[in-house]
């Protein structure tokens, strides 16, 4: 039998994050914080449990791309909504989850050519130019997943022993992003990268729209970020 239920989509996905943080490990909270707070909240909180329905979430993963969210950004909050709204249903506050209704969002593939060499340091000139090479060289070659780049704490590396502890995950820094590390101005913020416009780490799908910037400025074809980055490390750039 469905309990009675006035819970809205926000209280219950606060509700659901905060029961369950303590179980996962430092990544894998970040990474949920972000697709909760950023996205889902924002864009149907203030849906009541009861009335979620396929189109409504249907409707937001629309929204989600035509606000430049990626496609494996827009698969990861659909995995993870569906997740949560199968412990509401668990928990009889709804009598079904309705997420499983939804076409599960799949990722889109780019077949694109490597780029040269010339191409790739015109790329770091104009994230230069843009004064964000540090948040994108350190992107490109450590290994950082997006969602661990944007948010990188200090207290997730040491500059002087050229690393970063992420989670479980032990990176290495070359000479250059330690270098620009140290360059960084100090401020009152825990993490290192901050959006200049906002003042707080970047958005996914700020990331997103920067790296299409940084694309477009140094006049070259779409490459995902993770296939630029996987091409800077095996040149060791």
């Amino acid at each position: 039998m469905q309990k009675e239920n006035y819970l809205t989509v926000d209280q219950w996905c606060d509700q659901w994050f905060t029961s369950n943080r303590h179980k996962w490990n430092g990544n894998t909270e970040g990474g949920y914080r972000n697709l909760i707070y950023s996205h889902i909240i924002p864009s149907i909180g203030s849906v009541a449990l009861s009335d979620l329905t396929k189109q409504t979430i249907t409707d937001f993963y629309d929204s989600l791309r035509s606000q430049g969210l990626s496609a494996r950004s827009v698969w990861c909050v659909h995995l993870l909504l569906r997740r949560c709204m199968d412990e509401a249903a668990q928990d009889q506050l709804i009598p079904y989850n309705p997420v499983r209704l939804c076409q599960e969002p799949k990722e889109e593939e780019y077949k694109t050519a490597p780029l040269r060499l010339g191409q790739l340091q015109r790329y770091l000139n104009a994230a230069e130019q843009l004064g964000v090479l540090p948040l994108i060289y350190t992107g490109l070659s450590s290994g950082l997943r997006q969602c661990e780049l944007i948010t990188l704490s200090w207290a997730d590396f040491h500059v002087r022993y050229k690393y970063i502890l992420k989670g479980r995950r032990l990176l290495t820094l070359n000479e250059k992003a330690a270098y620009l590390l140290k360059r960084i101005p100090e401020t009152d913020s825990i993490y290192v990268f901050l959006n200049p416009r906002t003042g707080v780490p970047y958005k996914l799908h700020e990331f997103y729209y920067l790296h299409k910037k940084i694309l477009k400025q140094a006049r070259l074809p779409w490459v995902a970020f993770r296939d630029l980055q996987r091409q800077c490390m095996e040149v060791e750039i």
